[in-house]
């Protein structure tokens, strides 16, 4: 694989990566009002929903569910990074040639 398309993919990924944890805050940040409740509370609804626990907002199995979902983010946004960046890059390189 060529460095250039190297250097492309891992700007992507990392572009993505950091927009994907942006949005994630931004949307526990200022939509958790108009929302209903913030990520936690999606969580904690979520687990009393499926496996009938009673949890609070601040127990550990929550900030374990409210990592993982994070994780989950960052590695679509990662993956839809990656794929723009190539898309550019080929688009960019069919263009000079």
């Amino acid at each position: 694989m060529d460095r250039e398309l190297r250097a492309f993919l891992k700007v992507g990924l990392i572009a993505g990566a950091i927009l994907g944890v942006t949005v994630f805050f931004l949307m526990d940040f200022l939509f958790a009002d108009s929302l209903g409740g913030s990520w936690k509370d999606a969580v904690v609804n979520d687990l009393s929903v499926l496996f009938s626990l009673k949890l609070s907002p601040e127990s550990p199995l929550v900030y374990l569910m409210l990592f993982f979902t994070l994780i989950v983010v960052v590695l679509f946004s990662s993956l839809l990074g990656l794929a723009f960046s190539a898309i550019y890059y080929r688009f960019f390189r069919m263009l000079n040639r």
